[in-house]
């Protein structure tokens, strides 16, 4: 199997579940981590909350990989800023080809799982209009984001 896990970090939480996701993935297969990082990221806490709940899309590096043809997973893992996913995973999600008949997992970090479930329906609609086959939906608070075997327990039998 192999498997491309995009994420954004901001504060290393979305990097500590994309580094346990990675482990566990690599005992099924071949695993490619991609961090995405804007040319355009927004530094302020304000700037960045009001861009997410606008659904801005941020502009992705040359070097993104945006086609999933080559792999049997892509898991995509954002925070959820202002109840929405942040800008760079919505050009992400915007321009992704390749997923007729793929598996996705979306994983979504936060303090507050509100704004989770609009998040999950809005990311299920894009990637089932792109021909995803499965798509696995995954909420993971902040509190067990400090640990990684708290990680590990939420994220194992979805992967």
């Amino acid at each position: 199997m192999k498997a491309l896990i995009t994420y954004y970090p901001y504060k290393g939480r979305t990097d500590r579940v994309a580094a346990v996701s990675a482990d566990l993935l690599r005992a099924k297969g071949e695993v490619e981590l991609q961090e995405l990082k804007p040319s355009d990221d927004i530094k302020d806490f304000f700037g960045q909350r009001m861009a997410a709940l606008g659904r801005k899309r941020s502009r992705l590096g040359r070097d993104v990989k945006l086609d999933a043809s080559h792999y049997d997973l892509m898991v995509i893992i954002s925070p959820l800023w202002a109840f929405r996913p942040v800008p760079a995973i919505n050009a992400f999600l915007d321009k992704v080809n390749g997923l007729h008949g793929k598996r996705v997992a979306a994983f979504l970090t936060s303090a507050s799982c509100i704004g989770a479930a609009g998040s999950f329906r809005n990311i299920r609609h894009v990637l089932e209009s792109k021909g995803a086959s499965t798509i696995d939906e995954l909420y993971i608070p902040y509190n067990k984001n400090n640990k990684g075997d708290s990680i590990t327990s939420l994220v194992k039998d979805l992967l």
